[in-house]
């Protein structure tokens, strides 16, 4: 799954949660299939990172870049 997809289906998780009625075990598992999402995200921000780093570094002394502040 890509970041993308995962994105958008953590999007309509969150939107059932918000929107629907939901029943206690349902809500649980959508709460728990969000995270799962999230976490894959995360880490796959942190791969990307990672190589925009080596990138950079192969390319030393011929950028200056400011440091990317994320959240």
């Amino acid at each position: 799954m890509t970041i993308e997809e995962a994105l958008t289906k953590l999007e309509e998780i969150t939107q059932k949660l918000e929107a629907e009625e939901l029943g206690l075990d349902e809500a649980i598992g959508l709460f728990d299939e969000g995270l799962a999402l999230a976490a894959t995200v995360k880490g796959r921000l942190e791969e990307a990172k990672l190589k925009v780093e080596q990138v950079l570094e192969k390319t030393k002394d011929t950028f200056s870049l400011e440091p990317l502040d994320l959240p």
